[in-house]
């Protein structure tokens, strides 16, 4: 009987003796940075690319096409991607590029516009234009200028390609790729 008294004794002090005492104290930051219940409600934005970008390439094929292509950054629109790691969700704004292409035959411009979603007729919230490049070969080959855009899902392989071939007269035509 006496072992019971103090076996109940000695459970009802370890009860009575965790009320919490130890963080009277602290401050409702200390007590969150502690038990890391901070960690769960932080939230990280990022952007990219975080500032204006612009590049400017000015080529000149030996077929009489000369192009210029200016591809800078859309700072108003962009497509939003979440991730989360280690309890820490993250929101990543991925920043639309938008092409200026010029297109000049015997110093005659004969195309002159933006290459944007607007253009390659896709509306499609989550892709963004990613670049714009010269096929040089096949341009030299058909007499056309060839150009290959993409656009892409930040983050993954997901990419659409486009062929966008413009002949002398200036008229294009667009054959999605993939």
């Amino acid at each position: 009987m006496n072992k019971l008294v103090v076996l109940i004794f000695t459970v009802l002090v370890a009860f009575l003796s965790c009320d919490g005492r130890d963080r009277v104290k602290k401050t409702n930051a200390q007590k969150q940075s502690e038990s890391n219940l901070f960690q769960t409600f932080k939230k990280q934005v990022t952007f990219f690319p975080e500032n204006y970008t612009e590049t400017t390439t000015d080529t000149i094929l030996s077929n009489g096409f000369r192009v210029k292509i200016k591809n800078y950054t859309d700072m108003n629109h962009s497509v939003l991607g979440y991730t989360s790691v280690n309890s820490i969700k993250s929101k990543q704004y991925y920043r639309e590029v938008i092409s200026e292409i010029e297109v000049f035959n015997n110093d005659k411009i004969i195309f002159k516009n933006n290459i944007n979603e607007d253009f390659l007729l896709e509306n499609k919230s989550n892709y963004v234009n990613t670049e714009i490049y010269i096929d040089e070969l096949k341009s030299l080959q058909t007499n056309t200028l060839q150009l290959i855009a993409s656009h892409c899902i930040p983050n993954t392989k997901d990419c659409n390609t486009y062929r966008i071939a413009i002949n002398t007269s200036g008229d294009y035509t667009i054959k999605r790729q993939s």
